[in-house]
């Protein structure tokens, strides 16, 4: 196992090299200058050159890739463009945001998920199951904005405010400023509806995977033998059927976490949170180089790592599962 993990950390690096190398050429690829972003359209050309001279936007782009690469060996993710400060400072004060949206999406959706594909598969063809099906459903059609613009509508606006409608406030101990706002309640008000937004498509996908697989799982023999047996419903769903059928759901789910970063852009958004969505979609509007690498490398980092969870995750599931 040990042997496997390390191979798998050693397989991250190539990875996200390759990954940083190909948004590094298609970014400059792309029309548009920042030097423009930056300075305005009544610029000189002398203005331009001295920016691009100060940010080595004058060096051929395989020259830029290796000077960055080389001051990211040393801690050293650059300074952003347009608003002056060390990417990585920017990086770390949304992380938090970011990941605490996803881990609670996540969470939501298996709140939904789990209950309704049990109900679903232990009583098929009846109206529970009907239900579970049908709101999966309409769940995987909504996009994440329009369910965002409907909380919004409704405790925001319906119910007189009830949650705020933007901004955010940090968990205490999670920002690595001191001048961030933080409040378990305010953190609470804040991230829930983008929290069901984000969760919501994502309960429906795994409520739809998992009763498929619960309702293959069931009809097996052992699960039959258990119930021969004469032990409870209760072991017999969640110890052997449940526990087996979570292994193509868990494959599934870690795809989905992926998936969450580009939904996050999206939630972010609508409801003006400072995470790393927001920072990403700002920082290509802008062509800031050298934050559109700081996003890349985060997001192709928690892919792979994400990968290797669910990987390792497997073992725990199916004890026949072994890596060498």
């Amino acid at each position: 196992m040990r042997t496997y993990i390390l191979k798998r950390l050693l397989q991250i690096v190539p990875t996200v090299l390759m990954i940083t190398l190909v948004v590094f050429v298609m970014m400059r690829s792309v029309p548009g200058d920042p030097v423009v972003a930056l300075l305005g359209d009544g610029y000189t050309e002398e203005d331009a050159i001295k920016v691009r001279e100060a940010y080595g936007l004058n060096k051929p782009i395989l020259v830029q890739y290796v000077i960055w690469l080389g001051k990211l060996c040393q801690g050293d993710w650059g300074i952003s463009i347009l608003s002056g400060r060390p990417v990585l400072q920017d990086v770390l004060v949304r992380l938090p945001v970011t990941l605490e949206l996803i881990v609670l999406s996540m969470g939501v959706a298996l709140v939904i998920a789990i209950p309704a594909a049990i109900i679903g598969a232990l009583r098929q063809n009846t109206w529970a199951d009907y239900t579970a099906t049908s709101v999966a459903m309409i769940g995987v059609s909504i996009p994440e904005f329009f369910i965002g613009v409907l909380l919004l509508l409704l405790f925001s606006i319906g119910l007189g405010g009830l949650l705020p409608s933007s901004g955010w406030v940090y968990l205490p101990g999670t920002c690595p400023m001191m001048v961030c706002g933080v409040s378990l309640w305010g953190n609470v008000q804040h991230v829930l509806m983008p929290a069901i937004a984000l969760g919501v498509g994502r309960a429906a996908i795994l409520t739809r995977l998992l009763r498929t697989s619960m309702l293959e799982v069931i009809r097996t023999e052992y699960v039959t033998t258990a119930r021969a047996k004469g032990l409870a419903e209760r072991p017999v769903v969640f110890k052997h059927a449940l526990k087996n059928a979570l292994i193509p759901t868990v494959t599934v789910m870690g795809l989905q976490v992926g998936f969450l970063i580009g939904g996050a852009i999206v939630v972010e958004t609508l409801f003006a949170m400072p995470g790393l969505g927001t920072f990403g979609i700002d920082a290509i509007i802008g062509r800031d180089y050298q934050q559109v690498q700081g996003f890349t490398l985060i997001t192709a980092f928690a892919f792979v790592v994400i990968n290797l969870i669910v990987d390792l995750t497997y073992t725990f599931l199916d004890p026949r599962i072994r890596y060498a």
